[in-house]
């Protein structure tokens, strides 16, 4: 599924395409270096996925800067057994203080609060807790499109 041009995009979306792909790219280099017997070659690719992990943190950095409701996610903290599945023995409810008003409380096992109603969707089927749209006939069911021009599986575009 082929997205807008990168002209059509505002600078958040393309910094968050540049942020995809540089993640992505952390991951070739790194996978490059446990495949390499050279202990030179080895250290080449992980001083490149190193400052990919820099890129990472700068472009997080400005989309902090541009985006406040993503950066009022970065601030947001987990409470214990937030990502723990829904067979987790039974939950504990946390109360999360807040800087400028009182505590509120959480449930422990799916990180809802109390008024947030549950879902008969099964996990993969949320995002950020709505209903994700279905799937692409020819997509993959953890993909939400390609990262790469011209969909070809080599290199990561730099």
């Amino acid at each position: 599924m082929a997205g807008p041009p990168d002209s059509d995009l505002d600078d958040v979306a393309r910094i968050r395409l540049v942020l995809a792909r540089e993640l992505e790219t952390i991951n070739e280099y790194e996978a490059y270096a446990r495949a390499s017997s050279n202990p030179e070659v080895r250290a080449f690719f992980q001083h490149l996925a190193a400052e990919e992990k820099e890129h990472v943190s700068e472009a997080v950095h400005m989309l902090r800067m541009l985006d406040s409701g993503q950066n009022d996610h970065f601030a947001k903290p987990f409470v214990p057994g937030h990502f723990q599945a829904a067979e987790a023995p039974a939950p504990a409810t946390v109360h999360v203080p807040t800087p400028d008003g009182p505590a509120f409380s959480v449930n422990g096992r799916n990180g809802r609060l109390p008024s947030e109603p549950p879902t008969s969707l099964p996990p993969q089927r949320l995002l950020y807790g709505l209903p994700a749209p279905p799937p692409a006939v020819e997509s993959h069911p953890l993909t939400v499109g390609s990262l790469r021009r011209g969909g070809s599986g080599s290199g990561s575009g730099r």
